[in-house]
């Protein structure tokens, strides 16, 4: 670590006790504080005291310890506001700021060009070499440590690269062997297409290549088959293409035996396919668990228990187990599906075309922060961050293999598990295992059509014919939950056991030495970064206790304490009570299994929950530490957060379910009628971030994550101001639901910096504070019961419990008899923050600054991969269907392979995703392109008839004078003769042409390419859009944008002065909105910009835009309690019949995307 005045420190606190001294430092301090002192926009607006509700103090909360968190310098600081702006405006740019400027002083407004700024590598020369002492954590940890441990001190070589036009360059450790790519494919960052995968020529025939099959025909056919799931109007399209291609030859396909083919192609005989050898592919293997008897053991007993393990281990087809591994208890084995990860791992880098994407040279992104030199790390992809970067440096300073010189790299797994519900009807259940590669791309990872999911094991679940097993051991005792319970988890962890093999063992410790894709031989070093699963499953896999005395995975944090997220004693309690590794827990376990399977103490007994209660331990032995304890691997370090169970059907889940009972019981039915109403009356955003709300959402019937997402982003302007609900209780929970949708936005941004991490942790104290708040003071004035759907919901699972037929039964919908009143047996319902998803929201900032953003590791993207394991379950006849799903996914991998080598040889292969667009997101549009609106001209659009037809539509009479001037400005520029206003505008055939969408390109945050769409007929009609040169030194303009609305999509064919021929302009009529500068706004006072419409009455009501004057697309709803009005315009085709709303709020937590444009700190996207 070193100082900007070049000295050296081996310690974070001797350089900043240094820092604290440093002249070099105070000075380049003074400087940027004399930079940023002259960026401040001189104002002329008066000063505005806060509301009331914004002097809430901490003596309100019923713990006065705990006082109002104050963020400090960030944009959600808590404190009166001197000099108010209706926003929080980002700070102007220098004077010395490179704009072109007129004669008169005013800076010419930049195009799309500049601003839209297309993505760029972060950095591809070299620029310097240094070398530098760097601390490296010990072997110990896989990850960054939370607390301090040995640190051993390397050389390492600093390899820094040029920046680019957005301030980044790339930090390297070592020197790569391969250089960056000069240039980036925009193609590959494009939201809406697919990654194209490099092509490389094969050297096989075709016959070679799609064997078994006997010709290309049937080979056709039979990838038809493997790539649709279901029928759908698709599917039909691609068949008749199939049948009609020209090289589709029908008689080929007569005598060709599919069942035989489908036999071979499972086939693992080397002979057929070079790419198989005998231990590819799945396996079945027994594993067997031990059963605690919980009987006192006797001489007798003990003689005849010997006696019939004698007879079990004669009948049981099972390997001779170690003594000292030795299975204690009463065997029981159940099937287990799973391949070699090793295996898996070699596969892929050796064949698939999207390993040679695959970063195996680590780098920091660092930012250099325009106009005020400041450096700072960027967070992202999984190759960029802290845990790699260390983890690879570790790698090449430890002692190579004997006798070898090749290459070290090392292969970042990202593992995903999650029991899922296979079948509508039945209990069919599947409990998948899918490996990622973190060395690839996570906008590659995320999508399931790229097929980055390996599938690894299929989890065997406790059959329910244990019972009988207990009862013939136990005397024809059933077994306890609390055993039922101990058994299932031997059971998983002797999965793990079978997965972590010797042979990947000895590749973790001593690499493994593969053939890359790419042509470079390697020794690779498989290393797991992450595991995301729910809840109950990171228990299992850490074998502790779900919801025990000590509920996280990762602290010693008791459960009474959990509620206290962001407060100084929960910061302090999760750095001074990390849980200490598996390894160091393995002799209380293996007391308390002495106790259990030696002295045959019941598994719940109080001898061994004495020993194993305080720190919520189980009594099963962690198949990760016993395999990889030894090398350093700790698997608590790996559990990451889980942002779609925790928040979004967690913590946000509860907020929101208890709203809707404050609401029934501050204003009744009519209430949530209203809130369900207000709802449906919201419009939806982009392709799929924001859909129409169509049913009622009170009710909660059927939600995904997604629609909890859906109702957080847009919950604010639908919950303000609904009956029978105070003022004062209205205005704190609107606070509550900003910072609640705003934490969620920073938490699900794709990429962070220091200053964006940090204010993520200033956002998780704030949003503790607000939901102490409101479960401490805001829910103590409602007497909440539980709504009709819980009531009827819990009676039905009461009657489903009942020991007796006679027990009532009811129906969705159905009331007891006894039920008389809408709340006769209705019980009382309090919010309760004591839940361990709440202590999870602390977690977050640590996960990112170590593996990257959520994102990379989310439970979203498995889930997602669930729809592939429950499709091919489908194609099942529930007959041993385990095996019938391996066999599909065994066949449908080779089946890809033949098509990946097919597209290799020049054949054209429908329908191959990595290379071709995804079929859901096709667009014409190319990415380097601002945007684009069709060529057609069928809706054509007579000017004087339109004006007829409309005689006082404020909005159409002045269309065409208003028109005329708009091109005349926009063709100026290229056809100067136009200036002259005696020169007239002529439209061909004085008419225009109306387009139902438009598509707009725009540059993200994150350096990649997104889309959205405009589409004014469906709801989607709200834009961003450059204000005029001028506004940007004008003290009343907030930002460099105003808000349109879109009222229709056109172009024209404009005839050109003194030619014959015409130019086709593009143009978006509009209707101009203003900000409501009487409304204070902005994250320091927790509340969204409003706008209204331009009244009619004014010259700047009605416009047209340049499309390329387009900043995004952005999403306005409605600020229902304030009503419609009348007053902004009179009947006219811009209004709908109702009236306008007299207000919007603008919904910049839409999106994260939104979030960078309103508070530019959190972006890197400025042009240097």
């Amino acid at each position: 670590m070193r100082c900007i005045c070049g000295k050296r420190c081996l310690k974070k606190q001797t350089l900043s006790r240094h820092r604290s001294e440093c002249e070099v430092v105070q000075r380049s301090a003074a400087e940027s504080h004399r930079v940023a002192a002259q960026a401040e926009p001189p104002t002329k607006k008066a000063r505005l005291d806060l509301p009331d509700w914004m002097r809430r103090s901490a003596h309100q909360e019923s713990d006065p310890s705990v006082r109002a968190p104050s963020l400090g310098p960030a944009p959600m600081e808590f404190e009166p506001l001197d000099d108010v702006t209706p926003m929080d405006a980002p700070p102007p740019p220098l004077e010395e700021d490179g704009f072109h400027r007129t004669r008169a002083g005013r800076r010419v407004r930049p195009t799309w060009k500049v601003l839209d700024h297309l993505p760029e590598e972060a950095g591809t020369e070299f620029e310097e070499e240094v070398e530098e002492s760097d601390p490296i954590p010990p072997p110990e940890a896989a990850a960054v440590p939370r607390s301090g441990r040995r640190v051993v001190i390397l050389l390492t070589d600093y390899v820094r690269t040029a920046v680019n036009a957005f301030g980044l360059r790339r930090l390297y450790k070592r020197r790569p062997v391969r250089p960056p790519i000069a240039r980036v494919d925009l193609e590959a960052c494009y939201a809406p297409t697919a990654d194209a995968a490099a092509a490389k020529k094969t050297s096989r025939s075709i016959s070679d290549i799609i064997f078994p099959y006997p010709n290309l025909t049937s080979w056709r056919f039979g990838w038809h088959y493997a790539r649709g799931y279901k029928k759908t109007q698709d599917d039909m399209q691609e068949m008749q293409k199939l049948l009609t291609r020209p090289d589709f030859v029908q008689a080929d396909l007569q005598d060709t035996q599919f069942e035989k083919i489908n036999r071979l192609l499972l086939d693992p005989d080397t002979d057929l396919f070079p790419w198989a050898n005998e231990r590819e592919g799945w396996r079945k293997t027994m594993v067997t668990i031990g059963i605690p008897s919980g009987k006192k053991a006797t001489k007798a007993s003990r003689r005849e228990a010997a006696a019939a393990q004698r007879r079990i281990n004669r009948h049981e087809p099972l390997e001779d187990v170690p003594s000292e591994h030795a299975i204690p208890g009463y065997h029981f084995s159940v099937p287990f599906h799973h391949k070699s990860m090793c295996e898996e791992i070699r596969k892929t880098l050796t064949t698939d075309p999207a390993a040679r994407d695959f970063v195996l040279e680590p780098y920091i992104v660092e930012h250099v922060v325009p106009n005020m030199g400041r450096l700072e790390e960027t967070y992202g992809e999984v190759y960029n961050s802290a845990a790699f970067v260390k983890e690879d440096l570790r790698i090449q300073n430890s002692p190579p293999e004997p006798n070898c010189t090749l290459p070290r790299s090392v292969l970042a797994l990202m593992l995903w598990s999650d029991a899922t519900i296979v079948s509508q009807f039945g209990q069919g259940k599947a409990w998948p295992g899918y490996m990622y590669f973190g060395n690839q791309s996570k906008y590659t990872r995320a999508r399931p059509t790229a097929r980055a999911a390996h599938h690894f094991a299929l989890f065997p679940t406790l059959p329910d014919y244990i019972q009988d097993t207990i009862r013939k051991n136990n005397g024809g005792k059933a077994g306890s939950s609390a055993l039922i319970t101990h058994c299932r988890r031997e059971l998983f962890q002797g999965a793990w056991e079978a997965l972590l093999d010797p042979e990947f063992v000895y590749a973790y410790e001593h690499g493994m030495v593969i053939d890359c894709v790419d042509g470079v031989r390697r020794r690779v070093y498989p290393r797991i970064f992450s595991y995301s699963a729910d809840y109950p499953e990171k228990m299992l896999l850490a074998t502790l206790r779900d919801k025990g005395r000590c509920p996280c995975p990762r602290c010693l944090t008791c459960f009474s304490d959990i509620s206290d997220l962001g407060t100084a004693a929960d910061r302090d309690a999760r750095q001074a009570k990390t849980r200490p590794p598996a390894p160091e827990r393995e002799p209380i376990v293996a007391s308390a299994r002495e106790l259990i399977y030696v002295d045959n103490y019941v598994v719940n007994s109080e001898h061994v929950e004495n020993l194993l209660a305080g720190q919520s331990l189980v009594p099963s032995r962690n198949a990760f530490s016993t395999k990889l304890g030894h090398l350093g691997f700790n698997i608590q370090d790996v559990l990451v957060v889980d942002q779609l169970h925790e928040y979004e059907l967690g913590i946000w889940k509860r907020v929101f379910s208890h709203l809707v009972r404050i609401v029934e019981a501050a204003g009744g039915e009519s209430s949530v009628h209203e809130l369900n109403g207000r709802f449906r009356q919201v419009s939806g955003f982009g392709w799929t971030t924001v859909r129409k709300f169509a049913s009622d959402v009170c009710a909660m019937k059927r939600l995904a994550a997604r629609d909890f997402e859906n109702i957080l982003k847009c919950i604010i302007p639908c919950f303000d101001g609904l009956p029978g609900v105070s003022e004062a209780d209205n205005e704190a929970m609107l606070t509550l639901l900003f910072v609640a949708a705003y934490w969620h936005a920073l938490a699900k941004m794709r990429l962070h910096s220091d200053t964006s991490v940090a204010l993520l942790d200033d956002t998780t104290t704030v949003l503790g504070y607000e939901l102490r708040y409101f479960a401490n003071v805001t829910c103590t004035h409602f007497k909440t019961r539980e709504t009709q759907a819980e009531y009827e919901a819990r009676k039905r699972a009461e009657a489903h419990s009942a020991p007796t037929a006679a027990a009532l039964s009811l129906a969705p919908g159905t009331l007891p008899a006894s039920s008389t009143t809408p709340h006769s047996g209705r019980r009382p319902q309090t919010f309760n923050l004591n839940t361990i998803k709440m202590h999870f929201l602390g977690d977050y900032t640590w996960f990112i600054k170590t593996i990257g953003t959520t994102d990379s590791y989310t439970s979203q993207i498995g889930e997602h991969e669930h729809r592939r394991v429950k499709a091919r379950w489908d194609r099942t006849n529930n007959v041993g269907a385990e095996q019938q799903v391996v066999n599909l996914d065994a066949k449908e991998g080779r089946l890809h392979r033949m098509a990946n080598e097919l597209h290799e040889a020049g054949i054209e292969v429908p329908g191959l995703v990595s290379h071709t667009k995804d079929v859901e997101d096709a667009d014409p549009i190319p990415p380097e392109q601002h945007h684009h609106i069709a060529p057609s001209q069928r809706n054509i659009v007579n000017l004087r008839e339109w004006q007829s037809d409309h005689p006082h539509d404020p909005a159409v009479q002045t269309f065409v004078e208003q028109l005329k001037t708009h091109i005349r400005h926009e063709l100026s520029s290229k056809h100067p003769q136009l200036r002259d206003e005696d020169i007239p505008i002529i439209l061909h055939h004085d008419r225009v042409y109306e387009h139902a969408t438009a598509s707009i390109n725009y540059t993200t945050y994150d350096l990649r390419r997104d889309q959205d769409i405009l589409h004014p007929s469906a709801g989607k009609p709200d834009i961003l859009v450059h204000s005029p040169a001028d506004a940007w030194e004008d003290p009343e303009s907030v930002y460099p944008w105003r808000y349109a609305r879109v009222l229709g999509v056109y172009h024209a064919n404009v005839i050109l002065p003194g030619t014959a021929t015409s130019e086709r302009v593009e143009f978006f009529h509009v209707r101009w909105l203003e900000t409501d500068s009487s409304f204070v706004s902005g994250t320091r006072v927790r509340r969204l910009e409003r706008v209204r419409f331009v009244p009619h009455s004014t010259s700047g009501a009605f416009g047209f835009v340049d499309p390329s004057h387009v900043i995004r697309a952005c999403h306005l709803i409605p600020v229902f309690r304030h009503g419609r009005t009348y007053e902004y315009l009179p009947p006219s085709t811009a209004r709908e019949t109702a009236g306008d709303w007299k207000y919007f709020s603008v919904n910049r937590q839409v999106n994260s995307v939104h979030i960078t444009h309103y508070q530019l700190i959190l972006t890197i996207l400025q042009l240097r």
